[in-house]
């Protein structure tokens, strides 16, 4: 029988502003409306940590009533919600190792890598062990470095281009032909032959930086915040709306990958689902963030297939020196 202490105004109090922030944080990440944009940059178990605290508080020092109940609600919801769970309790799918790729289910993967190099990084002793097959490279430090790679990777037998004044790269097991000038934003468009015959059209992306102002108890952190989003919606419907003006679309498997500045749970995002798969969300294990490096909070950099493209594998890896960390993803070509 657990004991109860006298009714104290205290717990009632911390119980009552618990309950109302988990409303308030189911609500606002499930709807994810702009003008809330500064609240639901965090991930949610940020939020459900402060939820738990308050709960766990009154359940400890006061045994106050709903306590526990209260803990496991926001225990349910920051596992169901999380984007970080999903990943962590995926069990069954082979995971993605720092080494050669293997053949998944008998047929031959090709591998992706998406990664930000800060330009002060050096991408080639990050990426070199995972002998991928296309490379999406953003914040590129020098043009030589790309060479380096192509003579590593591929005996000098790949190709890359690499757009100076957007910082932006893309480096493959191949030839790229095509190249699809983008006059606004930092992105990039290539159609890829790869030594197999395949084409792949690739689409690498370094969207709208993220506002830094966490001041939320000024009006105008909010409203950067909601601005921000509505800026980085815009460039992701002008490099798709040029994209799919191609003739190669949808008949060539595509792919769509970079930093995109926004938390996983971003609404940006939307705007690929109807036609565009998560490798991560879809089959990725261990800890899901790649930003920052050296303390992951945020899942900000990613790699979508199209329907043509099936994924198998994917992990987020720490490399180099830069602040991000690099996204592997392994898939097949959907027969």
């Amino acid at each position: 029988m657990i004991y109860r202490r006298p009714w104290h105004p205290l717990p009632m109090a911390l119980l009552g502003l618990s309950l109302l922030l988990h409303l308030f944080t189911l609500i606002l990440y499930i709807r994810l409306p702009a003008p809330f944009a500064a609240f639901t940059v965090f991930p949610i178990w940020l939020w459900g940590s402060f939820g738990l605290f308050l709960a766990a508080f009154s359940f400890i020092f006061y045994r106050a009533r709903f306590s526990l109940t209260l803990v496991l609600v926001w225990t349910f919801t920051i596992l169901t919600l999380s984007d970080e769970a999903r990943s962590l309790g995926r069990i069954g799918i082979e995971p993605l190792t720092h080494s050669a790729p293997e053949p998944h289910a008998g047929s031959q993967v090709l591998r992706v890598i998406t990664y930000n190099c800060a330009r002060s990084a050096n991408p080639v002793e990050a990426i070199r062990g995972f002998k991928p097959d296309i490379i999406f490279l953003q914040e590129v430090p020098h043009n030589y470095l790309l060479k380096q790679l192509i003579d590593q990777l591929f005996n000098g037998a790949g190709d890359y281009r690499f757009a100076p004044s957007k910082g932006c790269a893309i480096i493959v097991r191949g030839t790229l032909m095509n190249e699809i000038k983008i006059p606004k934003y930092r992105s990039q468009i290539l159609l890829a032959e790869l030594p197999n015959g395949r084409s792949v059209q690739l689409l690498n992306l370094h969207l709208q930086p993220a506002a830094t102002n966490l001041r939320f108890f000024d009006r105008k952190c909010w409203q950067e915040h909601s601005e921000n989003r509505r800026l980085r919606q815009i460039e992701l419907f002008y490099a798709l709306g040029i994209l799919k003006q191609q003739s190669s679309f949808p008949r060539v498997p595509t792919l769509v990958a970079g930093d995109f500045n926004a938390p996983a749970n971003d609404v940006v995002y939307r705007i690929l689902e109807p036609e565009f798969i998560n490798a991560f969300s879809e089959v990725g294990t261990g800890w899901a963030n790649t930003y920052h490096r050296a303390l992951p909070l945020l899942r900000i950099d990613h790699i979508y297939g199209s329907d043509k493209l099936v994924p198998v594998r994917a992990r987020a890896f720490k490399g180099g020196n830069s602040d991000h960390r690099l996204l592997v993803a392994d898939f097949v070509f959907r027969n």
